[in-house]
């Protein structure tokens, strides 16, 4: 799969969608426009103007609630479609310039020399980090917390030995899991911390990854690596027991994905970031 290309092919189904759905709401709403005069008194008309049988009418809409409201709509309407249609054309252009960007088709174009090597001599397969390509409203969310990002946090010590795997920004953390989820939040500028800990009515605790909501409100992402392992699985039984206890519940506040023997997916972190965590910034 190129990476990439599948991510394009999305977003220009997403446009296409909207193209037919707004050119359903412009051909179902009322013909003509909506003009707003201003009388000798200072207050301001609204009038409605429409042709009705070769006939230009226009009557005031300062009282017809519903007539704006449609009218607005298929302004809206009209404009969004001029920029999705921009937008579905210049994605189909793009699609047809860009070149395939995955793992294989870089390999089939080494010389001989360079092929004959292992694969795991040019890169770690599974540690292949997706950009989620944010648009323009989601950075604008991501920016409002840059500040708190940056802020200086206590960072729990507890088995510091077990901290093994450096991040890009030279952080340690415990797992191949967590480098992945560290580096993809941070490779998209997400501010999060790691391992902070955190006091919450009382009960001291230390999720993996804290974030701040659109209200700068905690929310918590714990990644459990190793369900397989029955006494590791019964340890974050009990930490959700405690998180339970202070107000800390999944689906609500708190984020939780599961893997065996620390293997994850990168297509699963992706999906997280971006129907759980994006969404509540």
């Amino acid at each position: 799969m190129a990476l990439f290309t599948d991510d394009l092919e999305e977003i220009l189904k997403y446009y296409e969608n909207q193209a037919g759905y707004y050119k359903s709401l412009i051909e179902s709403a009322p013909t003509g426009k909506l003009y707003v005069q201003k009388n000798h008194n200072g207050s301001k008309q609204f009038l409605y103007y429409s042709n009705e049988n070769g006939h230009i009418t226009r009557r005031g809409v300062n009282r017809d609630k519903d007539i704006q409201i449609a009218l607005a709509q298929k302004e809206f309407a009209t404009r969004a479609l001029e920029v999705v249609n921009n937008n579905i054309e210049a994605l189909r252009e793009a699609l047809k310039k860009q070149k395939p960007f995955d793992p294989d088709s870089i390999l089939k174009s080494m010389t001989q020399a360079y092929s004959m090597l292992p694969e795991e001599y040019f890169f770690d397969r599974e540690s292949t980090i997706i950009n989620l390509n944010l648009d323009g409203e989601t950075q604008a969310r991501i920016h409002r917390h840059k500040k708190w990002g940056v802020q200086p946090y206590k960072e729990s010590m507890y088995h510091k030995e077990r901290k093994t795997k450096r991040t890009s920004n030279g952080k340690y953390v415990r797992s191949k899991s967590e480098l992945l989820i560290f580096e993809t939040l941070l490779n998209d500028g997400i501010p999060f911390h790691y391992d902070e800990e955190r006091q919450e009515n009382g009960m001291w605790i230390v999720p993996d990854f804290t974030f701040r909501d659109g209200n700068m409100k905690p929310f918590y992402w714990e990644h459990m690596g190793m369900m397989d392992d029955l006494k590791y699985a019964r340890r974050n039984f009990r930490k959700l027991s405690d998180y339970y206890d202070v107000g800390i519940i999944p689906g609500d506040n708190l984020i939780i994905t599961f893997s065996r023997g620390d293997d994850i997916n990168m297509g699963m972190i992706k999906a997280v970031i971006i129907n759980e965590v994006l969404p509540r910034l």
